[in-house]
């Protein structure tokens, strides 16, 4: 699309420029000295662009390959698997890396810095080697597209531009085909905001040891965060209809103190991960998706007829917080460095 405003543009410069008795010569002659470069940019494409696929290898939705292709064009050979990004336009066929200068800019802050962003980088490509890996191992079924297997995604894309754009490339670039492993096996890489202080041990709040990888990290710059502290504020009662929505079987908790007869259990990083009612219990995650808390690390007050509740940190808590991922960056931290700090003990593969 760039290059069709660039034509426009100098078409329509050329006009305002160009006397009344020569508008027309001017047209003429600077349609025939672009005329390669149209033809160029409508039919240059020519058997990458128009791509179709259906469920049984047939003709499906229509598909294109995105703007970021011609970046990594290379990588439609060399890759082991493509992605097929689902949206309200139709499939986009991409190799990995083009996927990525899209993808990157909607989960983190493009004003961070450039390290902080290629440690984003290396974990978003570690999420999509994970989920080919399990395809494979699962014995699923996977679509594809001549001879590559394309794997299927619905995330949010964005377009960078300008500034971020180069920073977002230059992530991607730089950090190509790296993705994080255990034992030869892509882990599993989770990320976040902003951590309440720390972030969590894996095995602590996910009761598994597949997570033994994701260390409690002190975070010690993320209260400099803007939201790192936020208040909500709910009346009794719909404290109380909330409440009853996520533990039904609390039974009668009528009168004064609502909060106070709920029971929290918390990980040594804070974050709540059980909520107890009577014989009724849910999870911290839980609590807080019912509420819309920007964080299971909570404390609850009841006062004056309302119930407050005070939260620390955006997000989860596990695996890399990305606010101080660009802390670590500012202090003088590599992308390298920013990944051993949040996942341990892992190792860092290259495919391409």
């Amino acid at each position: 699309m760039r290059r069709k405003e660039i034509i426009h543009n100098v078409i329509i410069n050329r006009r305002v420029a160009a006397g009344p008795d020569s508008r027309d010569l001017g047209a003429i002659l600077l349609f025939i000295f672009l005329l390669p470069y149209i033809i160029s940019f409508f039919f240059g494409n020519a058997g990458r662009g128009d791509r179709t696929m259906g469920e049984n290898g047939g003709a499906a939705e229509q598909s294109s390959y995105t703007e970021g292709a011609d970046v990594f064009r290379e990588d439609l050979e060399k890759e082991e698997f493509l992605i097929c990004s689902r949206t309200a336009a139709g499939v986009e066929i991409m190799p990995l890396e083009a996927y990525l200068l899209r993808r990157l800019p909607a989960t983190i802050d493009m004003g961070y810095e450039t390290e902080a962003l290629k440690a984003q980088a290396v974990v978003l490509r570690t999420e999509l080697m994970r989920k080919y890996y399990d395809a494979v191992k699962m014995g699923e079924e996977i679509q594809r597209k001549g001879e590559k297997p394309c794997i299927q995604v619905e995330d949010r894309l964005v377009s960078a531009e300008g500034q971020s754009y180069e920073k977002c490339r230059e992530a991607v670039v730089e950090t190509r085909g790296m993705y994080m492993v255990l034992e030869g096996y892509p882990v599993k890489a989770p990320y976040f905001a902003v951590s309440a202080g720390t972030t969590r041990n894996g095995s602590e709040a996910l009761a598994e040891e597949d997570y033994s990888y994701l260390k409690a990290v002190v975070c010690g710059r993320d209260f400099t965060a803007p939201d790192y502290a936020q208040s909500i504020r709910l009346s009794r009662e719909a404290f109380g209809e909330k409440l009853a929505e996520m533990l039904p079987e609390s039974g009668d908790m009528e009168g004064e103190g609502l909060a106070e007869q709920l029971r929290l259990t918390r990980d040594k990083s804070g974050y709540v991960t059980r909520v107890e009612a009577g014989e009724a219990c849910i999870s911290g995650e839980c609590f807080r998706t019912v509420l819309s808390l920007p964080s299971a690390c909570f404390e609850l007050e009841e006062r004056d007829g309302s119930v407050w509740i005070r939260t620390k940190g955006v997000g989860h808590g596990l695996g890399m917080s990305q606010y101080g991922a660009d802390q670590a960056a500012r202090k003088g931290s590599d992308f390298i460095d920013i990944l051993k700090l949040f996942f341990s003990d892992v190792a860092i593969e290259k495919n391409l």
